[in-house]
């Protein structure tokens, strides 16, 4: 369920502004339930890449490597490194989505623990600024990873609602998706179903695998006041 990608992916992210900088330290992590009844958390990750379990990053990357090279859904060809990966998803500000366990009561961070990421871990996605820090720093946007084994579950749709409601804590007020891929319609359902609308078209926009024409990039927006 990718929604956009604008940086350059080989340099560092773009810097927040210093209203995200002050609120991303003080977000509680966010608790829902899958369409299987499975009770869910979704935490915030703000110390960056090296604050998480190095199972659970390299599971990610795998999860992430896998989808560029499935060349469906992200504009990037090749695969990151490790390294680049967890400076890339994680550099600003992300979330991980992962199954509850009686020893995890959701209250508190990831930890350290190594556990089953691949049955543990459902998602991720990271929320940064959309352009550079300035007079348009206040639009944001996100990409969004559900992990293979959780495809199917609704996990999609609870990292959209929570991204609409970290993302205006951060103080951001709009949001932006660059590139949704026209023929990607379960991530059309999910976008437009949250509220947001076409506000734009890049026609003949991609190469992708499962095509032999290019394929239109629609442009979404959603206000977040």
């Amino acid at each position: 369920m990718p929604g956009s990608i604008l940086e350059n992916t080989v340099d560092p992210p773009l810097p927040p502004p210093q209203a995200h900088l002050t609120s991303a330290p003080f977000l509680a992590p966010h608790h829902d339930t899958l369409k299987n009844g499975a009770r869910i958390t979704l935490y915030p990750i703000t110390g960056g890449a090296s604050s998480l379990p190095p199972g659970l990053l390299a599971h990610l990357h795998a999860e992430f490597s896998a989808e560029i090279e499935r060349g469906c859904t992200y504009p990037m060809e090749d695969v990151m490194s490790l390294d680049r990966f967890g400076e890339y998803w994680f550099g600003t500000f992300a979330v991980v989505a992962l199954i509850d366990e009686k020893e995890d009561d959701g209250t508190e961070g990831i930890g350290m623990r190594e556990r089953d990421w691949e049955r543990v871990c459902l998602g991720t996605f990271y929320i940064k600024p959309n352009y550079p820090a300035g007079r348009c720093s206040h639009i944001c946007n996100a990409g969004f990873l559900t992990c293979t084994a959780a495809r199917g579950l609704g996990t999609g749709s609870v990292m959209g609602a929570t991204y609409l409601s970290y993302a205006p804590k951060l103080g951001y007020k709009y949001s932006v998706f660059n590139l949704v891929f026209a023929n990607n319609p379960a991530s059309i359902r999910i976008w437009e179903r949250l509220g947001f609308q076409v506000i734009g078209r890049v026609p003949q926009a991609a190469r992708l695998r499962n095509s032999e024409e290019l394929v239109d990039a629609l442009i979404y927006g959603r206000a977040l006041t």
